[in-house]
């Protein structure tokens, strides 16, 4: 679980998504849905900046999808769920294979900070 850390937390609200995004009235057409998702996704960009926990957790489980994405751009068939076995189930300094490569890659990316 990811808990607040004291030391960075903000002593206001934390940032939510407008009501007006939320909204379930009728079906959306295929722009007010691409609206709708950019306005979450920028209340979660503020969230996650805001506690430097979430962004971390954010950016590893990108890191899985952006793996499993390559893997089928690859012509590979591991899963999101195959690459962690593969990385976290091998021994200590084995080699994790080509599919643990991968997403060894992406967590090492994942792991960088954004200036």
């Amino acid at each position: 679980m990811i808990r607040l850390d004291p030391a960075t937390a903000s002593s206001s609200a934390p940032p939510s998504v407008p009501a007006w995004a939320i909204t379930s009235a009728g079906a959306p057409s295929d722009g007010d849905a691409a609206f709708r998702a950019g306005a979450a996704l920028g209340a979660l960009d503020t969230l996650a900046r805001a506690q430097a926990a979430w962004a971390g957790a954010w950016r590893q489980r990108l890191a899985v999808r952006c793996a499993a994405s390559s893997m089928r751009l690859a012509g590979r068939a591991e899963d999101a769920a195959a690459l962690r076995d593969a990385w976290h189930l091998r021994p200590l300094r084995a080699d994790p294979g080509p599919a643990g490569a991968v997403f060894g890659a992406w967590r090492q990316l994942a792991r960088r900070q954004r200036r």
